[in-house]
């Protein structure tokens, strides 16, 4: 039988709708962020976080967040938790262990004064490594696209900004986990952008992608995504844009954007739907393996996952307008031998760029494919040697 997600726990406090839900590094918190504020919990406990003073007023888009991301500095071991307005502000609030709270770190008003909804946001990396800067990349509704770097100390510095034409609307962003580069997945028009890192100018342009894309989720190695365009949701390879799967759902009662998700190291997708649950499809064979039931019904918009060495989760919440939107987190156990089998890595490499397959990458593997054969074959011979005529000789065995 293949293993299922169960409900591990029910984490409230939201009393709107949910529209944005993400896990930190390694699964410490859980954010939800949308009409009523924000809320975290620690999820060693379920319970839930002091944080910054937010007024509940659903309609001033100051304090409704549309966006939430997470970002963690091994250096300093500071999780970071990055929130965008519907009046486009950047708020970051910075986790502090030894009162155990969230505390304002840095608050970006509009630009320009200019109040545009933050309509994405993503990072390069969110587990950073001790000696790098985080990226940050977020979309305005009025077409902006701004990348900003962050530090284990802090500071919080716009890299740049650019404008993109009138005809494109980015309703999603997402940063190429090998080059940096910036995907731009519009709401509608099927032109998909790629924006270089460093000035934010245009390197490619598709214009054959889906008519609708209401959310978009990136591969890790940027040779695919996975798409809600309306009804459906749709896997397509970003180089080509070629349709590679289906995944059928229900005919949607309102036509807000449902979140997709992969999960599962990208074996599975996971979507929202607005007849009270979620659903989860493997990628490969397009099969519906589970439906993710919410008690509460109606909207259930924003999901999440990730992955962990012993179990997977599933985080998801309500979207319905002046109802309480409790949060659901589902769990996965992993099998104990899969746990212990060693995983080969994959290839990885962003679209329209070139894998360097060179010759020293084959001399490399080659000579690690002998070690592990002497490697053998020295052991193998030992045991031999040692237990011959009843007594002990040591042999040195040499690899050349």
């Amino acid at each position: 039988m293949v293993p299922q997600y169960e409900p591990l726990a029910t984490l409230s406090g939201a009393h709107d709708a949910v529209v944005s839900l993400a896990f930190s590094a390694k699964a410490k918190f859980l954010s939800a962020a949308g009409y009523s504020g924000v809320f975290v919990w620690d999820l060693s406990t379920s319970a839930a976080i002091t944080l910054p003073h937010m007024l509940f007023a659903p309609q001033n888009p100051k304090y409704v967040i549309t966006s939430s991301i997470w970002v963690y500095f091994q250096k300093n071991k500071r999780h970071v938790l990055l929130l965008a307005s519907m009046r486009g502000d950047l708020i970051l609030w910075d986790y502090k262990d030894d009162i155990k709270s969230f505390q304002v770190l840095y608050r970006v008003p509009p630009m320009e004064n200019k109040e545009e909804e933050v309509l994405s946001m993503d990072v390069y990396e969110q587990d950073i490594a001790s000696g790098r800067i985080g990226r940050v990349i977020a979309a305005t509704a009025n077409r902006h696209i701004s990348v900003w770097s962050l530090s284990s100390s802090g500071e919080f510095s716009k890299i740049f900004s650019t404008t993109l034409d009138e005809n494109i609307n980015p309703k999603t962003v997402r940063m190429c986990k090998i080059t940096r580069d910036i995907f731009v997945f519009p709401f509608y028009g099927g032109e998909i952008l790629c924006l270089d890192y460093k000035t934010g100018a245009i390197k490619s342009r598709k214009s054959h992608g889906p008519g609708i894309m209401g959310s978009v989720a990136l591969s890790n190695t940027s040779n695919k995504f996975v798409a809600y365009t309306g009804k459906n949701f749709h896997l397509y390879r970003l180089a080509s844009l070629e349709l590679l799967k289906t995944y059928s759902a229900e005919t949607p009662v309102v036509m807000f954007s449902k979140t997709v998700a992969f999960g599962e190291s990208e074996n599975i997708i996971v979507g929202g739907t607005d007849r009270g649950h979620a659903l989860i499809y493997e990628v490969n064979t397009e099969e519906l393996l589970q439906t993710l039931t919410y008690p509460r019904g109606g909207l259930v918009q924003p999901v999440t996952t990730i992955t962990l060495p012993d179990r997977h989760l599933i985080a998801i919440a309500g979207s319905t307008a002046q109802q309480s939107a409790d949060v659901i987190l589902f769990e996965k156990r992993i099998p104990l031998e899969d746990v212990s089998s060693p995983q080969l890595p994959s290839s990885a490499s962003c679209t329209d760029v070139t894998p360097n397959h060179s010759s020293t990458d084959s001399v490399l593997i080659g000579f690690h494919l002998s070690k592990q054969i002497w490697d053998w074959a020295r052991i193998l011979g030992l045991m031999a040697l040692l237990t011959f005529a009843g007594y002990y000789t040591v042999y040195q065995v040499w690899v050349f």
